[in-house]
């Protein structure tokens, strides 16, 4: 949450549209977005609103992608859908109640104000300028169109607006300051010596008796997985092209109604001014004085950025770029097809509002030639028809490898190849035998024990696989030869490290009983450093170094002495000698505006999880069962 607000105290607004926009544009690609929900089903109700099915679905799949993201190694079958419902399901509770204290306080967000920030996403630009094409094609591709985005971008950044308010009520106190600085600020003196492993490590020998006794007394270290083999056959599209056959008859009709296609549609650039609905019907009025001001010969483009509530394309005087047939809704389209060029139609009515439109300019159809559309066109039916070939091929599949004795006589019959896998344990394979699907078949009951060919697998709604054992290759103890390398390293870091501890506890003494690091370290020409007023979280030291001396208690009348063997295995003998606690009033006045930030950041943050935990109490809220 303290993160949060700190986010959101920078760039807000922005961060807002790239929650909405860009993440899921980015990461789900066009089709993503379009999820089976429905945008009328109910998934929840707070006070009275829907959380609709369809917003669940986009939520839930947001996560999931972000999941994937940050863990990319992480198989995607792990992350399952269903088990983020239920925490996506609360965060958009949450959402929607602090949503509804915003609106009930009066808090709202300027038009002008929305439509500054759009102007300003990568993803609505093109040459680094905004592009009413890009927008409303991006807009398309999610499910929005200009009005009903416009009214999400607006709650989502009421709801911003509303916890920056709480942010903004944090304090901190000046008792509260001076103990922050205290600690934060705090400086240590400790000098160091370090003794290295490397020597250690190359000055000892091991036996070959000492690595057969270890060898022989740790058996269960060294003993390799099961392993299986495999004969596999897999089934793709692809795999059915020799039984499909694209008749030219067929691909010259296609080829005919894309050209038909093509001849027909023309591009035309239009301009718009847009007024939404008004409860008391203002929209009227004032789109009768716009035709007044048009009649009169005012410029279609400055009535455009002057009234429409598109601010989508009202700065580019109305401006939406060319657009193809079904690219409009009908009354548009219908409205359009009746002007020429230069013209202004009527009053159109839509779901958006009331519209003007004003047709700018045309461009001729641009027909592709027979001979480009051939290999395209056939390559596309061809896939089509292998497509609908595979549910017919799956099912034979199964019937023939139910019960079978041999995959290969399956293999000849569907006329597809048999693979023989490399060996592979339950951890550890190549290729499709990675597979979490594929190694559980593998490894299951049936396959393993009584020797049955595995269910057909559906891998991707195009990519079958069905298995069958092979080999199997029993657990056994690895050979010395394999594992003696290993022994030998671990056993020498074991005896280094007993060494260093040996050798450091000594030096640790004798620096205990009053000499100094420095002249322990010279007598037993080591490197040794000494760090002067270090901060908790500045200097140059090494941070594992840092991070033992600031867990140290403080010294009384004595340095306190203690050791720590770094990752490296090098050990690391730490004297600290002096303590100074911060001093609040020391600090420079950005650093003390900035530390009494971070309490009043603090304080706003649990205020604000209070507050809302408050609102989620009082709310009335039914999720669907």
């Amino acid at each position: 949450m303290l993160q949060n607000f700190r986010d959101n105290l920078h760039g807000a607004a922005k961060g807002i549209l790239i929650a909405i926009i860009i993440v899921p544009f980015a990461l789900f690609g066009v089709d993503a977005i379009f999820l089976s929900g429905s945008a009328v089903e109910e998934a929840a109700n707070v006070n009275g609103e829907s959380i609709t099915e369809l917003r669940l679905q986009q939520a839930v799949a947001l996560q999931k992608q972000q999941i994937l993201n940050r863990y990319q190694n992480i198989d995607p079958s792990m992350v399952s859908e269903d088990q983020l419902r239920g925490p996506v399901l609360q965060q958009l509770v949450r959402q929607k109640v602090v949503e509804q204290s915003a609106l009930d306080q009066g808090m709202g967000i300027d038009k002008k104000t929305v439509y500054r920030l759009l102007m300003e996403v990568p993803d609505f630009q093109t040459d680094g300028k905004f592009d009413t094409e890009r927008y409303e094609f991006v807009l398309r591709q999610m499910g929005y169109s200009p009005s009903s985005y416009n009214k999400l971008l607006t709650t989502d950044m009421v709801t911003n607006q509303f916890m920056q308010g709480v942010a903004t009520t944090g304090f901190s106190t000046a008792p509260e300051s001076t103990l922050l600085a205290g600690i934060t600020e705090q400086a240590r003196d400790y000098y160091y010596l370090t003794i290295p492993r490397a020597p250690l490590l190359e000055s000892i020998a091991v036996s070959e008796a000492d690595v057969k006794a270890y060898y022989d007394g740790n058996p269960d270290q060294f003993v390799s997985e099961e392993q299986l083999v495999v004969e596999y056959l897999e089934l793709r599209p692809a795999d059915l092209a020799e039984d499909v056959d694209v008749e030219q008859g067929m691909v010259d009709d296609f080829i005919d109604t894309r050209i038909a296609a093509a001849a027909a549609s023309r591009s035309r650039r239009v301009a718009q001014i847009l007024l939404e609905r008004q409860d008391d019907q203002s929209q009227l009025q004032k789109m009768a004085e716009i035709q007044d001001k048009l009649t009169s010969g005012e410029d279609f483009a400055a009535l455009a950025k002057a009234y429409s509530e598109d601010y989508g394309s009202a700065e580019q005087g109305g401006d939406l770029g060319f657009v193809q047939v079904g690219d409009l809704p009908e009354p548009l389209a219908a409205a359009l097809d009746k002007l020429t060029v230069g013209q202004v139609s009527d009053v159109v009515e839509s779901e958006l509002g009331l519209h003007l439109l004003k047709l700018l300019d045309e461009k001729a159809a641009d027909v592709p030639t027979r001979e480009s559309l051939e290999p395209v066109v056939r390559a596309e039916l061809t896939r089509q028809l292998e497509m609908e070939l595979l549910p017919e091929r799956i099912e034979e599949l199964k019937d023939l490898a139910y019960n079978a004795e041999s995959l290969g006589a399956v293999a000849d019959r569907m006329g597809v190849e048999l693979h023989t896998s490399k060996p592979f344990s339950r951890a550890q394979g190549e290729g499709v035998m990675t597979n979490p699907a594929v190694v559980s078949a593998a490894f299951s009951k049936s396959v393993l024990d009584e020797g049955r060919a595995s269910e057909v697998l559906e891998l991707a709604d195009d990519h079958v696989l069905v298995l069958a054992l092979k080999e199997r290759i029993p657990a056994s103890q690895k050979p010395l030869s394999e594992v003696r390398d290993s022994i030998e390293a671990m056993l020498k870091q074991q005896l280094a490290k007993r060494e260093l501890m040996v050798r450091g506890e000594a030096l640790a003494a004798r620096v205990k009983a009053g000499e100094t690091i420095e002249d322990v370290a010279k007598g037993e020409s080591l490197d040794w450093q000494v760090s002067l007023d270090t901060k908790r979280f500045t200097g140059n030291q090494d941070n594992e170094i840092r991070q033992r001396v600031f867990a140290m208690a403080e010294p009384a009348a004595q340095p306190v002495v203690e050791g720590l063997v770094l990752e490296s295995g090098d050990y690391v003998l730490v004297s600290l000698v002096k303590v100074k606690e911060g001093d609040f009033s020391q600090l420079g006045s950005d650093q003390q505006k900035l530390l009494t930030a971070t309490i009043a950041l603090t304080a706003a943050s649990r205020d604000y999880q209070a507050y809302e935990s408050l609102l989620l109490d009082d709310a009335d809220v039914a999720t669907k069962k």
